[in-house]
């Protein structure tokens, strides 16, 4: 056919012919899987990420729309490998790969991300050890963030029904691996947290580090930081780190240790401790019980009184103790001085009179001295007290007119009624002093 002669009625318009290609291409290339290097990646202030994926034969413009999840942050130069489908924009007449997912090419493009994230991440604050709470000591109800088919959830289930049958598990299946897993746990995060659990439980069984990728993204430690709920990051095996193990408040190293966690105690140590503590508590107020009766006891029966009488006699005991001593002192020198006998029992029998005198007097002295500081011996002696009220009125009190007063002398007492009051200052002498 020759293009130059055909008739104007068979020529195609721009936009015909771009539709065209669109549909062909946009069929024929729905699902496509993309190995390439980064070039003039740029993320827009409405979240959209537009790039060049290339080799060293061609390149192809992509686009990733910002509900598109993205684990990690992409450089210029980092090889990727994407998935999507092929798309064709008309108004440019350009097409390009509308990407559903990224992710790192190879162990070693991973383990580079791995540590950019780690390093940013680490210089935010998140993985510092004083925004760490600690887990509840007898949690109630734990969440848990798994796979509802793995191994890892049977070997939790496991370990809390052997240890402790009453907590109870909540169980939010979640997609732990794979497009979307991300975004995924990061929502299981936020719907756990809502759920008035004590703490939760996100992890998994063991992997290569493409199949625990998910755990070392940004979006899901995000999760774990803005968490409320105290959070163990249990994923893969024991020498396994992700991310999120920085982040959580404890890492297990096995799923089987993060159920050990939530369970510090069995149900027979609790019983245990609930029998250990009943006895201290039934110790302790046996005691105290005791303690008080023997109180009440000692001021019920006098027995309080006859405490103070004791010590007294036991003063006097020591007194007579040394007196002992002393006697004692005198007839080991008397036998050692055996030919001034007469002598020394004179001695002796002076010594034991005067020190009886001196008791004597001490004792009357004492009793004096008691008898002086008797609250009614200003009565014996002829005076009187005055009381208002049942109590002595001090001087430093008026009286007021129509006060009932009660005049207590030594034989008897009179009431009285004041209807008159006399001011008058106390007398001085010529110096100025005051004689009450």
């Amino acid at each position: 056919m020759n293009l130059r002669e055909s008739q104007p009625t068979g020529t195609m318009s721009v936009a015909e012919l771009t539709f065209a290609i669109k549909s062909v291409l946009e069929t024929d290339f729905d699902e496509v899987l993309v190995k390439g290097e980064v070039s003039n990646f740029k993320q827009h202030t409405s979240g959209h990420r537009y790039f060049t994926l290339k080799d060293d034969g061609a390149q192809i413009s992509c686009v990733m729309w910002r509900s598109r999840t993205l684990p990690f942050d992409p450089t210029d130069g980092m090889s990727v490998v994407v998935g999507g489908s092929v798309t064709v924009y008309p108004a440019r007449g350009n097409y390009q790969i509308d990407c559903v997912f990224m992710r790192p090419d190879g162990v070693g493009a991973l383990y580079k991300a791995y540590e950019k994230l780690k390093a940013e991440l680490g210089a935010r604050g998140w993985f510092d050890d004083s925004r760490k709470r600690p887990l509840p000591r007898f949690p109630q109800r734990v969440g848990i963030a798994t796979s509802a088919t793995g191994a890892a959830l049977h070997d939790m289930l496991t370990t809390i029904q052997r240890r402790y049958m009453p907590l109870e598990v909540v169980l939010r299946p979640t997609l732990v691996q794979g497009d979307g897993s991300a975004a995924d746990i990061a929502r299981a995060i936020r719907q756990l947290d809502d759920s008035e659990v004590d703490v939760i439980i996100i992890g998994r069984g063991g992997g290569s580090i493409e199949d625990l990728w998910s755990f070392n993204t940004e979006e899901v430690a995000r999760a774990i930081v803005e968490c409320n709920t105290p959070i163990i990051s249990a994923v893969g095996h024991e020498t396994d780190y992700t991310i999120a193990d920085f982040v959580a408040d404890r890492r297990a190293p096995t799923p089987t240790a993060a159920a050990e966690f939530v369970t510090p105690f069995t149900s027979n140590e609790l019983l245990q401790m609930v029998d250990e503590l009943e006895d201290e508590m039934k110790r302790v107020v046996l005691t105290r019980t005791t303690d008080l009766l023997d109180l009440v006891a000692d001021f019920t029966q006098g027995t309080a009184l006859l405490r103070i009488g004791d010590r007294l006699a036991s003063i006097s005991e020591r007194v007579h103790a040394q007196s002992l001593r002393q006697h004692n002192a005198m007839s080991r020198l008397a036998e050692l001085l055996r030919d001034r006998l007469s002598r020394t029992v004179q001695l002796i029998q002076s010594a034991t009179m005067r020190n009886l005198q001196a008791m004597t007097t001490l004792v009357g002295q004492l009793d004096k001295r008691l008898a002086a500081l008797h609250p009614n011996r200003p009565l014996k002696l002829g005076y009187a007290i005055i009381e208002r009220n049942h109590s002595p009125l001090p001087v430093s009190q008026p009286l007021t007119l129509g006060d009932v007063l009660t005049i207590r002398r030594w034989h008897d007492a009179a009431t009285v009624l004041v209807q008159h009051i006399d001011h008058h200052q106390p007398n001085q002498d010529a110096h100025g002093e005051h004689h009450g």
